[in-house]
């Protein structure tokens, strides 16, 4: 599974990992999970379109507002 650091540009502009494959993703900070996304299919993206670089657009998006999770 492909590893991205991915740094915040706003609020405290935290280092987040982000794991993320074909139709998954994981974001952690600080070792702490703190989203994850493990079927595209259940959100209605059908896997043939779920491509890990789709995957990991969705979390750099989830990370910059902060959707489903805090800073």
């Amino acid at each position: 599974m492909p590893i991205e650091e991915y740094k915040r540009r706003t609020g405290k502009q935290l280092t987040y990992t982000i794991e993320y494959d074909h139709g998954e993703y994981f974001i952690f900070q600080n070792g702490l999970m703190k989203k994850a996304f493990p079927d595209a299919m259940a959100t209605g993206i059908p896997f043939k379109e779920a491509k890990p670089d789709l995957m990991l657009k969705l979390a750099i998006g989830d990370i910059e507002s902060l959707n489903g999770m805090d800073e």
